[in-house]
């Protein structure tokens, strides 16, 4: 029922009193009783078994670790915070880039102090990188070979059961991801938070090591995207394109391959993009295959069939069954083929739905035409999701190359639920998506054709970038 006016300003005068007033709504809960934490681990056993598709993937046996869990709930009040980290490590055991849980609840304490920079992984090394992208921490030694006495795989390794049990570029990158978090780190390991922090840098060449001593910062210091670049037309006559994310923006494509009609190659940057949804995969697919080439299956999929899915589950990743009457000819084709090369790395346990296709072909917009000349494609471990299947689709074209550092790996058709009693909301695959090779994207994430990775400085605003100047050689 629509709230009436009068209503509206009643209750906006209610609450302005009780603000005004100094009266604040209640803190939520932070423990709950033996009991309810041992129903919300059942009700976390029957999502799961419910609808998480990689439940049978890797050497997790889910009842005997939940057992495990329950039998460990015992005398006084459980923390919310600490039975959601018990949970969520149980999680990341399978593998699924996509899934976590997580807490309304703030995980660190008032207070809590982050990493005064950033990390990241270049050619020579993980290096420590100002958060405003003006200067290396320490430029004549960049390398960070320790923090707090730790080496950076030592970390690593403390940060591995947090983090998805992917490929190892998604945990390298998540683990330096999450040591901004450091006070919540130390805590988690029963270390001193608050402290200064003890970096050991070295040299490229590794000749020599500086010592330092850093202050925490009050701020978290934030990635952004990178590089921060727009589409335009590069020397030499080759297109870029910069996708940022997967936005759906086909206009703003189009517009840009309208420039690029008479370049004499195109550079497709997706350096950094997280993901998001697959039309700018099928709308750039439309221009890269040729009117007298077949159409391309890119990913193969199904779900696990729950009450909670419609039939069509897959539609908003544009994936339909062999049967389904939108497919022409050609694309008819294309899956009979795929369907007869399909041989599934790993065969999803329980009940599923009949097996999903992903077709590029040509689309018929106004605007499209047949971009016939070499293409690269940048990519790195910030590739992620729809970035993973984007990457794994165009690979297959005969003209494209894919540059760079490998994709981290993940897709999904993510879902959640909540636990009755903490709120817990926990987010888990629904399908299980592979290459038409047979492999998963989750775990391994897509392989480039040629290995390329930034210099130290190539995280500067007035840094190089080596992985796009390797790009246009290969014209």
């Amino acid at each position: 029922m629509e709230m009436t006016r009068s209503k509206r300003e009643a209750l906006r005068a209610s609450r302005n009193t009780r603000e005004s007033s100094g009266v604040r709504r209640p803190s939520p809960p932070t423990s709950l009783s033996v009991e309810d934490a041992r129903a919300d681990v059942e009700a976390f056993a029957a999502g799961l078994k419910d609808q998480f598709a990689y439940l049978g993937l890797g050497e997790v046996d889910l009842d005997r670790e939940l057992a495990q869990i329950r039998d460990g709930l015992a005398g006084g009040p459980v923390d919310i915070l600490n039975l959601r980290l018990e949970l969520h490590r149980l999680l990341m055991r399978f593998g699924d880039g996509h899934a976590q849980v997580r807490s309304n609840l703030p995980l660190g304490e008032p207070g809590d102090k982050y990493l005064p920079f950033l990390l990241v992984e270049s050619s020579a090394g993980v290096v420590a990188v100002l958060p405003d992208r003006s200067a290396l921490v320490e430029p004549d030694a960049p390398i960070v070979l320790a923090i707090d006495g730790k080496t950076m795989e030592e970390w690593v390794e403390l940060a591995r059961p947090y983090v998805a049990n992917g490929s190892s570029q998604l945990v390298r990158r998540r683990a330096l991801g999450d040591m901004r978090e450091i006070d919540w780190v130390r805590r988690v390991l029963g270390e001193e938070t608050g402290a200064p922090l003890t970096v050991t840098f070295s040299t490229v060449d590794g000749s020599q090591t500086v010592e330092r001593e850093l202050e925490l910062s009050s701020r978290r210091p934030t990635y952004g995207p990178w590089p921060r670049s727009q589409s335009t037309i590069l020397e030499g006559d080759i297109g870029y394109l910069r996708i940022l994310q997967m936005d759906g923006d086909v206009d703003s494509l189009h517009e840009a391959m309208e420039e690029f009609a008479d370049t004499k190659g195109l550079i497709v940057d997706v350096r950094g993009n997280g993901g998001g949804t697959r039309e700018l995969l099928l709308a750039l697919g439309g221009y890269l295959i040729g009117p007298k080439e077949p159409a391309v299956v890119g990913n193969i999929a199904q779900y696990r069939l729950s009450l909670r899915f419609d039939e069509d589950h897959l539609e908003a990743r544009y994936m339909h069954r062999a049967d389904w009457s939108g497919w022409n000819d050609r694309q008819r084709e294309a899956i009979e083929a795929a369907a007869v090369a399909f041989k599934p790395e790993w065969q999803p346990v329980g009940e599923f739905s009949a097996w999903h296709y992903l077709v590029l072909d040509r689309t018929g917009h106004a605007a499209e035409y047949f971009y016939d000349r070499p293409v690269v494609v940048l990519s790195d471990s910030g590739c992620f999701s729809a970035t993973d299947i984007f990457l794994g689709a165009l690979e297959l074209l005969p003209r494209v190359t894919l540059l760079g550092a490998a994709s981290s790996g993940g897709s999904a058709r993510s879902q959640s639920f909540r636990l009755p009693k903490t709120g817990l909301e926990v987010r888990c695959a629904s399908m299980a998506s592979f290459r038409p090779d047979g492999r998963l994207y989750d775990g391994r994430g897509v392989e480039v054709d040629v290995e390329v990775l930034p210099a130290p400085g190539d995280f500067l605003h007035a840094g190089g970038d080596a992985q796009l100047k390797a790009a246009l050689e290969r014209f």
